[in-house]
Order: C-alpha cells, then structure tokens, then sequence
C-alpha cells in the first residue's frame, strides 16, 4: 500500500491526514525503508518493484548505498507498451542496463541537483567572462545562442551504475531528467533518495523496442507503427490497375 498521506497525530480528534505533495513522505514513514523496501510497498511502482525483481537488483537497492533513484512510474511503464515491457523482462541484460541508468550513487536532493546547475553555471559564466571580457563575441552569442544558454543554465550530469551520463536540472521548482519530469521528489530512504518520474529512460546502444510493432526513440519514446500498412505496396498497386485501364 503506497504511503498517501502523512499520518495524524495520535490522540488528536481534529488532526486530518495531509497530502503527500511534491516532496515525498515524511521521514517518521521511511525512516526504516530501504530504497528497494518503498518501492516494493508503493502501489504506484509496482512495474518497476517487478523489473528490479527479474534482473536481480533488489539486494543492490536493499545494500548500503547510499544511492539516488529516479523510479518510473506505472504509467511511464505503460507508455511504453505492454509488448515492449514482457520484452524488456525477458531480456534481462538489457532490463538490468536500463535499470541501472535510472541509478546514481550518492545522494542528491531536489535541492543538490538546483545547486549543482547554479554553481556549474557561475563557472561558465566566469570562464566565458574571461575569455570575451564584454566584447562583440557577447553580442554575437547573445543574438545567436542566448535562448540555449537560458534553457541548460541549471542543467548538470550525474554518472549512472550503467556507466552512462544523465543530464539533470532544475528550473522554477521542477526537476527534469534528461526528458523525464520529476511528479515527486525527495522520497527519504534509510539508504539514499528516490525521484518519482513519468518516463522509462533508456540508455545510448539499448534496443527496449518490440519488434514489429514499434520504431525505437531516444529516452524511452517510441511511435507505434502498425505492421498492417504498407503504403508502397498499396500505391504500386493502384497503379498498375489504372494502366489497364488506360490500355
């Protein structure tokens, strides 16, 4: 059962259960969960619970860590399709490669990951200061890259058990990984921090595509294709009945 609410106070006829929000849970509810313990109770996880099961990582997830996870939600698991997902499941060094790229070591608040990007922006700020000290290079970068610069000032990367970078940032409050929305930060664990998430993040090489059915896009979008259509074959045909037509 996913932890909803905080808890009342005891004793107290008046106290009503208060939402969870955009923070997690509080921390008198996961002071003695592990990473791997939350998420197997968290009904709103249970694809991903199942995913960590199949590849083998809930003893990683139940260890010391500490580690910080950006969790799919159900529905960014559903967004992918229910053929694609048995895929995944039956191919469990890809499973396992995936899960691992949605997994930092150390841990990293919503508040870690918006100070990271400022300080890593002061100090491109700094060197770009040096290097062009105010002069027609600001005003060529301010015409040509300036809406760029605006959209990555908070951006920073943090490195994945998976071997591969995730691009991380924070703007206004709202914590995005690479294309992936955070729905809920800063869930407390007794060995690091989870990030609920709305999309499955696919690594670079990794194919989570079912054949036949979907057409591979970066970070865990895909276009269904129906199999049934087959446009070229369909106009050739056409064609070739109005040439005997003609004749």
């Amino acid at each position: 059962m996913p932890f909803a609410v905080t808890a009342a106070v005891i004793g107290d006829e008046n106290a009503t259960a208060t939402p969870m929000g955009e923070t997690g849970q509080m921390d008198n509810q996961t002071a003695n969960m592990t990473i791997a313990a939350y998420i197997e109770q968290d009904e709103n996880l249970t694809r991903l619970s199942e995913a960590i099961t199949v590849a083998g990582l809930y003893d990683t997830l139940n260890g010391e860590g500490p580690y910080t996870v950006f969790a799919p939600s159900n529905e960014a698991f559903d967004a992918l399709g229910n053929d694609t997902v048995n895929q995944l499941m039956n191919e469990t060094d890809n499973l396992t490669m995936v899960l691992q790229y949605h997994v930092v070591e150390g841990e990293y608040t919503a508040e870690n990951i918006s100070s990271m990007g400022g300080n890593q922006t002061e100090q491109e700020n700094q060197t770009a200061g040096n290097e062009s000290e105010g002069g027609v290079l600001d005003i060529f970068s301010g015409l040509l890259g300036g809406e760029n610069e605006t959209a990555s000032e908070n951006m920073s990367t943090l490195t994945t058990l998976a071997g591969e970078d995730l691009n991380v940032s924070a703007t206004d409050g709202e914590v995005m990984v690479e294309t992936a929305t955070v729905t809920m930060a800063d869930i407390n664990t007794t060995n690091g921090v989870i990030h609920i998430i709305d999309q499955v993040l696919v690594p670079p090489g990794v194919n989570v595509t079912a054949a036949g059915n979907e057409t591979a896009a970066p970070m865990g979008e895909t276009t269904t294709m129906p199999a049934e259509e087959t446009p070229t074959t369909t106009m050739a045909e056409n064609q070739s009945g109005l040439i005997g037509v003609v004749q």
